[in-house]
Protein backbone atom coordinates (compact mmCIF):
# COMPACT_ATOMS: atom_id res chain seq x y z
CA UNK A 1 0.00 0.00 0.00
CA UNK A 2 2.76 2.65 0.77
CA UNK A 3 4.45 2.37 -2.42
CA UNK A 4 0.84 2.94 -4.30
CA UNK A 5 -0.69 5.69 -1.86
CA UNK A 6 1.94 7.56 0.03
CA UNK A 7 1.10 10.00 2.45
CA UNK A 8 -0.42 13.13 0.61
CA UNK A 9 -2.34 11.13 -2.24
CA UNK A 10 -5.67 11.73 -3.02
CA UNK A 11 -8.29 8.81 -2.86
CA UNK A 12 -11.73 8.18 -3.03
CA UNK A 13 -12.16 5.73 0.72
CA UNK A 14 -16.09 3.58 0.71
CA UNK A 15 -16.70 3.41 3.68
CA UNK A 16 -20.48 2.48 4.80
CA UNK A 17 -21.31 2.47 0.96
CA UNK A 18 -20.21 5.77 -0.19
CA UNK A 19 -17.20 7.16 -1.51
CA UNK A 20 -15.51 9.79 0.35
CA UNK A 21 -12.49 12.49 -1.08
CA UNK A 22 -9.88 11.70 0.95
CA UNK A 23 -5.85 12.25 1.45
CA UNK A 24 -3.53 9.48 2.99
CA UNK A 25 -2.20 11.30 6.19
CA UNK A 26 0.31 8.53 7.33
CA UNK A 27 1.52 5.22 6.11
CA UNK A 28 3.26 3.72 8.50
CA UNK A 29 4.18 0.66 10.41
CA UNK A 30 1.63 -1.44 8.60
CA UNK A 31 -0.93 1.36 9.50
CA UNK A 32 -2.80 3.61 7.12
CA UNK A 33 -4.23 6.84 8.43
CA UNK A 34 -6.98 8.87 6.20
CA UNK A 35 -9.02 11.95 6.41
CA UNK A 36 -11.85 12.73 4.43
CA UNK A 37 -12.65 16.34 2.84
CA UNK A 38 -15.01 16.52 5.47
CA UNK A 39 -12.78 16.03 8.64
CA UNK A 40 -13.43 12.49 9.50
CA UNK A 41 -10.80 10.09 10.26
CA UNK A 42 -10.40 6.19 9.32
CA UNK A 43 -7.31 4.18 10.42
CA UNK A 44 -6.85 0.55 8.92
CA UNK A 45 -4.59 -2.18 9.03
CA UNK A 46 -2.75 -2.12 5.39
CA UNK A 47 -3.18 -5.53 5.08
CA UNK A 48 -6.38 -4.98 5.47
CA UNK A 49 -7.06 -2.05 2.37
CA UNK A 50 -8.16 -3.75 -0.60
CA UNK A 51 -9.18 -1.94 -4.03
CA UNK A 52 -12.56 -2.19 -3.15
CA UNK A 53 -11.90 0.29 -0.27
CA UNK A 54 -9.68 2.36 -1.62
CA UNK A 55 -8.91 3.64 -4.94
CA UNK A 56 -6.90 7.17 -6.44
CA UNK A 57 -8.39 9.73 -7.15
CA UNK A 58 -8.17 10.90 -10.76
CA UNK A 59 -5.87 14.29 -11.37
CA UNK A 60 -9.12 15.88 -13.37
CA UNK A 61 -11.30 14.65 -10.75
CA UNK A 62 -9.81 16.85 -7.78
CA UNK A 63 -9.94 19.94 -10.38
CA UNK A 64 -13.82 19.54 -11.10
CA UNK A 65 -14.81 18.53 -14.81
CA UNK A 66 -17.09 20.86 -17.31
CA UNK A 67 -18.59 17.11 -18.75
CA UNK A 68 -19.74 14.91 -15.88
CA UNK A 69 -19.54 11.64 -18.03
CA UNK A 70 -15.89 12.74 -18.21
CA UNK A 71 -15.38 11.19 -14.45
CA UNK A 72 -12.84 8.97 -14.33
CA UNK A 73 -14.78 7.51 -10.86
CA UNK A 74 -18.51 7.49 -11.55
CA UNK A 75 -20.14 7.57 -8.11
CA UNK A 76 -22.26 9.50 -6.04
CA UNK A 77 -19.00 10.87 -4.19
CA UNK A 78 -17.70 11.86 -7.38
CA UNK A 79 -20.58 13.89 -8.62
CA UNK A 80 -21.20 15.53 -5.13
CA UNK A 81 -17.53 16.19 -5.29
CA UNK A 82 -16.93 17.52 -8.90
CA UNK A 83 -20.18 19.58 -8.19
CA UNK A 84 -19.10 21.30 -5.20
CA UNK A 85 -15.58 22.09 -6.89
CA UNK A 86 -17.14 23.79 -9.56
CA UNK A 87 -19.43 25.77 -7.43
CA UNK A 88 -16.38 26.78 -5.48
CA UNK A 89 -15.48 28.43 -8.78
CA UNK A 90 -18.49 30.25 -9.32
CA UNK A 91 -19.29 27.33 -12.74
CA UNK A 92 -22.65 25.91 -11.60
CA UNK A 93 -23.92 24.95 -14.58
CA UNK A 94 -22.70 21.71 -16.15
CA UNK A 95 -23.25 19.35 -19.45
CA UNK A 96 -24.73 16.07 -18.29
CA UNK A 97 -23.80 13.94 -21.82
Amino acid sequence: MDNFFPAGTRVWLRENGQHFPSTVNSCAEGVVVFQTDYGQVFTYKQSTITHQKVTAMHPADEEGVDNMASLAELHGGSIMYNLFQRYKRNQIYIRSG
